[in-house]
């Protein structure tokens, strides 16, 4: 059963209350608030999911053995599998092409005269250098 220690309010003691703790509470100087805590090195999800897609797999393409990543690997039986008509698959392959897919320079046509106005200010400043 842990004790709870009521602190009246004294002359030297107003500063306790909401983010100002008793100083015999308090942490000391170079001391931790969780001293176990993390163990150095370890890694979290992130960094060993990016790891375990960059580690390469040996792979039988058209009779012959190569050898890829686990990232590519997945990709590969992903698009092969939409290919066959899968639709779930196919619908995978749809929202990472939206999502992933890069999107097209502006023409000058769709630019407003001020836009371009810009454009050519900096290409003449760009060939006077």
């Amino acid at each position: 059963m842990v004790k709870r220690i009521r602190m009246r309010r004294k002359g030297g003691e107003d500063g306790i209350g909401y983010g100002k703790p008793p100083k015999h509470t308090q942490f000391k100087p170079g001391e931790s608030g969780n001293p176990n805590g993390r163990r150095k090195g370890s890694r979290n999800f992130k960094t060993e999911l990016l790891e375990k897609l960059k580690s390469p797999v040996k792979v039988n393409q058209n009779g012959r053995v190569s050898r890829i990543s686990t990232q590519r690997a997945g990709l590969e039986v992903l698009f092969a599998k939409a290919l066959q008509g899968d639709q779930r698959a196919i619908e995978q392959v749809v929202r990472l092409a939206e999502k992933y897919d890069q999107p097209t320079v502006a023409t000058t046509d769709s630019m407003s005269s001020d836009d371009q106005a810009i454009l050519d200010a900096y290409a003449r400043r760009v060939k006077q250098e």
